[in-house]
């Protein structure tokens, strides 16, 4: 067991007992719990316990330790205290910054500035107060799908606390704290500054001829027991070719994101869209079956005079079948 888990351990065990003075022991919250576990160091855990107000607990924990080691752990302790450099999101304590006109450090004003943990807050706020923030986080580019951050709306999850780490980190940064509104502010510079995505340009490979032109044969021959003449040949070759260009440039068309603003009130149907909808009023633009109905129309009176009677459903896709490759 390291020594940052032999802490945990006992400090966990410390705050289940009541204070001397006869305070209820404290419980913690799971975040807590799996904060104290990824933090880095011993030192990094006890400045967290500082944080959460285990402070008195951290007195005991001191004098329990052995002779030799309360130096070590008083000296931990202390800088706890002061505000150890790993408290603070972004920067350190001694990062000079420039505040009300006068070249600081953060640790000089350090209530003011954003500690570890300070991303955790809004689980606190109403679901309706969190689908407001979702969606300027999203709006900004910290969150959603397009940056690989899921999320569910209205409940403050671990992307939301990544892309709040984030803003808070930047706020320090820049001297920007508490009393500055330094995340809202970074947040407004996002939305009013978005990030353009690159145009990304799509390529066309229209079918094949030769392929195109052996189906129109076998469908004359399987209709009309006959092979097509060079102009019908030409014709519904063309009408296929011409068709299929149509529908890939539609599918493009109906996959690409439309760029709007999310709202609290659409957070429910961002990003859940796995497969293009064709909109009411959209015809979908299927290439076999016009090229069919070309055939049908110039072949009507042969077809009438030899009783055709044909399944077109199933002759539709023989002809998609043949030109794509797809068995049959």
């Amino acid at each position: 067991m390291t020594e940052k888990e032999k802490f945990i351990s006992q400090i966990l065990g410390l705050i289940k007992q009541p204070l001397p003075g006869g305070e209820n022991p404290i419980v913690p919250t799971e975040q807590q719990i799996a904060d104290l576990q990824s933090a880095e160091t011993k030192q990094d855990a006890i400045n967290l316990a500082q944080l959460f107000g285990w402070g008195e607990y951290l007195t005991q924990y001191a004098l329990l330790q052995d002779e030799q080691e309360q130096d070590t752990v008083a000296q931990a302790l202390n800088l706890a205290l002061q505000g150890n450099q790993t408290n603070y999101l972004g920067v350190d304590a001694n990062t000079v910054i420039n505040y009300g006109g006068v070249e600081t450090t953060i640790g000089e004003f350090g209530e003011n500035f954003y500690v570890d943990g300070d991303q955790n807050a809004m689980e606190a706020l109403m679901p309706d107060e969190i689908r407001e923030i979702q969606a300027n986080l999203i709006n900004a580019g910290l969150l959603g799908s397009k940056v690989n951050r899921p999320f569910r709306p209205g409940v403050w999850g671990v992307n939301d606390r990544k892309a709040m780490y984030e803003l808070m980190s930047i706020a320090n940064q820049d001297g920007q704290g508490r009393a500055e509104k330094g995340w809202e502010t970074i947040l407004q510079v996002y939305l009013d500054n978005p990030i353009q995505e690159p145009t990304q340009v799509a390529s066309y490979l229209p079918p094949d001829y030769t392929t195109i032109s052996n189906s129109i044969d076998g469908l004359f021959e399987q209709e009309l027991g006959r092979k097509p003449k060079e102009y019908e040949l030409k014709l519904l070759a063309d009408t296929y070719s011409a068709n299929a260009k149509k529908a890939y440039e539609q599918k493009i068309a109906l996959e690409t994101p439309v760029d709007a603003d999310i709202t609290p009130e659409t957070l429910e149907d961002y990003g859940n869209h796995t497969q293009p909808v064709i909109e009411e009023g959209v015809t979908a633009i299927d290439p076999s079956a016009r090229m069919l109905s070309v055939f049908d129309d110039i072949t009507a009176k042969e077809q009438e005079r030899l009783g055709a009677n044909r399944d077109i459903q199933s002759t539709n896709r023989i002809i998609l079948n043949s030109i794509t490759g797809a068995p049959r």
